[in-house]
């Protein structure tokens, strides 16, 4: 499995690499979303930038996403447990159909493993002062992820799968920008493509509307720039737990940019949703808050990384820890 990542990232950032560009790079939000194995396959949307490519003008990105989870949790008559690591390659590209509106898509590669960072992990929990007891209920390095009511087993993954997640389109529309701030509206369709056995996908159709903003050098001294997304998500009746699922969800984010315009900036973000099921657990049927830190190492005018670290903010909503490594080109 990990052969065949590396070499899809090689050669899609070959291609990234090799086209010509001429567009500007402004620090955008991480490209991020809650990853939790039961919640990724709904169309809950990456955290959308407010400002859109101009007529013509493409982008295109290549994410990796890294989750980890040690949990097992039961409930009145429901156990779930997250133990095991996901992985998440995308492929994304953006095109700029006109002066004020951009279309594009996204196309998901998902693999859930055993993996390879509890050690780690509870080294930095130690380190840090944080709580490694259910990691310690745990087999380090084992996959088990599975949902349990009346303890009948509804979903059981505990050997390794890989395969194409839900593609997801999307379109947007500049209803805002100035030299120092910007405001988007975007719509965004996920389809049915990912297996719901496996945890790849939803099987049903999703489909999102958002507004995104975007705010740069209100404090001009410290160079900051604050974004903001907020917007409603509905599910069509999937395949996974769908006599808990619910239709509508509220999502949106908010964060901080520190942008120097030279070789770095560093961002802080909160990505938070409203509960997708109807669950007593709150690895399902709780808000969720994440936060992520890190930035951008810029490459010149066109090319970046996006590097973050996740955390959650409210036990077990969110993976207890998420690597977002994000390759973006504007040309």
């Amino acid at each position: 499995m990990f052969r065949q990542l590396k070499q899809l990232s090689v050669l899609i950032c070959t291609c990234l690499y090799g086209t010509a560009a001429s567009a500007s790079n402004n620090a955008t939000p991480f490209s991020i979303k809650n990853l939790n194995p039961f919640i990724l396959v709904y169309g809950l949307p990456l955290t959308e930038a407010a400002e859109l490519k101009t007529q013509h003008n493409h982008a295109s990105a290549i994410s990796l996403d890294i989750i980890n989870n040690s949990i097992i949790t039961s409930r009145d008559n429901e156990t779930i447990s997250i133990d095991g690591e996901t992985y998440r390659l995308a492929y994304s590209y953006r095109y700029g159909l006109n002066a004020n509106t951009e279309i594009g898509l996204e196309v998901p590669w998902i693999a859930h493993n055993r993996g390879f960072m509890d050690n780690f992990i509870e080294g930095w929990h130690d380190t840090f002062g944080l709580s490694n007891s259910q990691r310690n209920a745990t087999i380090n390095n084992s996959l088990n992820y599975q949902y349990s009511n009346n303890n009948n087993p509804i979903i059981t993954i505990n050997s390794a799968t890989q395969g194409v997640g839900d593609i997801r389109l999307f379109a947007a529309r500049q209803l805002q920008k100035k030299a120092d701030s910007a405001l988007s509206l975007h719509v965004s369709l996920k389809l049915p493509s990912g297996d719901a056995k496996q945890l790849h996908g939803s099987g049903a159709t999703d489909l999102s509307i958002s507004l995104a903003h975007i705010k740069r050098n209100w404090l001009t001294p410290l160079q900051l720039t604050s974004f903001a997304n907020a917007g409603l998500l509905y599910l069509g009746k999937g395949d996974v737990l769908s006599n808990m699922q619910k239709r509508l969800v509220g999502f949106g984010s908010t964060g901080l940019i520190w942008d120097n315009h030279h070789l770095i900036d560093l961002k802080t973000q909160l990505d938070f949703h409203s509960s997708i099921y109807d669950s007593g657990l709150d690895q399902l049927g709780s808000n969720t808050i994440q936060l992520t830190v890190g930035g951008s190492i810029h490459f010149n005018r066109t090319t970046r990384l996006d590097l973050g670290v996740g955390e959650n903010l409210l036990t077990d909503t969110t993976p207890d820890f998420t690597i977002n490594i994000v390759l973006k080109n504007n040309y």
